[in-house]
């Protein structure tokens, strides 16, 4: 899972334009990364979540790279972290 922030110095639409070239060029989401959901704040500054399967960490660095590649400082905040839903969680963390 992932949670981001966008730089509010950026255009929004120009932000949609690159997710779309990224797209359509296959460069996100890469080889190897399933996107599960991909969730979008209307607040501004704009921040949100995907969470996705990986096959390799390599996968997951690789799909980031795209976008900082595709536009420089697009992100203020990028956390990632593994995931899972709570019901599991729960009894792992019972004595």
């Amino acid at each position: 899972m992932a949670y981001w922030e966008l730089d509010p110095q950026k255009n929004i639409g120009e932000i949609a334009k690159v997710a779309a070239e990224l797209r359509k060029s296959g460069k996100w989401s890469v080889e190897g990364v399933k996107i599960v959901s991909w969730y979008m704040t209307p607040s501004t500054p704009f921040w949100g979540t995907i969470i996705y399967e990986a096959e390799t960490e390599e996968a997951v660095f690789k799909n980031l790279l795209n976008w900082l590649k595709a536009m420089p400082g697009i992100f203020t905040t990028y956390k990632i972290s593994p995931v899972l839903p709570v019901d599991k969680a729960i009894p792992l963390a019972l004595p």
